[in-house]
């Protein structure tokens, strides 16, 4: 969450795709920011709209929830940043999705203004490697609506090339059900993404290895991506 924060500081107006139920969007909103989530399930959005209830009035009110599809949107407006955080993006399940979003992004973005993105390094992952199904796996725990919730991911080979099927079990403290989710997704190398930001004509300003800045290397974990629009 903390790059994302950084990447946004100074930014008057921020986009961000596959909003979810607003764990981000609560953490970049600003009284004088102009902040827009997008997403395209009802459920989440729902959530969203709850969690953001509980933000001060003035930090609020900049705030914008739009249901639509990332692959393909207009907004009529422009953003200084457009943002597609935690692995959102291989949620799109082609290549031509990919390219879609990547043109919807362009358009979206003010002359200048910089598109964010990260996803976990699939360079050295081969459908060979992938099992029918694996072990649970425990994800780093969050904060939501005044409780900690543990975060247990369970990754199963989808149909197809490249395809991941992964279920996010929430388990909240004290009281509470838990809640499951699953998101079908396809992985991309390094090289395919950044070979369809410059066919979609963006100049990549920064590619690291992690949140931390660290340098991008073939053994990485993440991708975190920063391009700008070639104008």
């Amino acid at each position: 969450m903390a790059h994302y924060v950084k990447a946004c500081r100074g930014a008057g107006s921020v986009l961000e795709l596959g909003s979810g139920y607003g764990r981000l969007l609560c953490a970049l909103a600003e009284p004088e920011r102009a902040l827009f989530g997008l997403d395209w399930d009802a459920g989440l959005m729902s959530s969203c709209r709850e969690a953001l209830a509980q933000l001060p009035e003035q930090s609020r009110r900049g705030i914008r929830l739009v249901r639509a599809d990332m692959r393909s949107f207009e907004l009529r407006r422009r953003f200084e940043r457009v943002i597609l955080p935690y692995n959102a993006l291989y949620c799109l399940l082609s290549v031509r999705d990919v390219e879609r979003c990547f043109r919807s992004v362009y358009a979206a973005l003010e002359p200048g203004g910089i598109f964010t993105f990260d996803v976990w390094n699939a360079d050295g992952l081969v459908a060979k490697e992938l099992t029918a199904e694996t072990e649970d796996e425990e994800l780093p725990r969050i904060e939501h609506r005044g409780k900690v919730w543990r975060v247990v991911e369970r990754c199963q080979r989808g149909p197809g090339p490249q395809r991941l099927d992964v279920t996010y079990t929430y388990v909240p403290s004290g009281r509470g059900a838990a809640r499951s989710q699953l998101l079908r997704q396809r992985y991309y190398g390094s090289l395919q993404l950044l070979s369809l930001l410059d066919k979609c004509g963006f100049e990549v300003l920064s590619r690291h290895g992690g949140f931390g800045g660290r340098r991008f290397a073939p053994r990485s974990t993440r991708l975190v991506v920063s391009a700008s629009r070639r104008d």
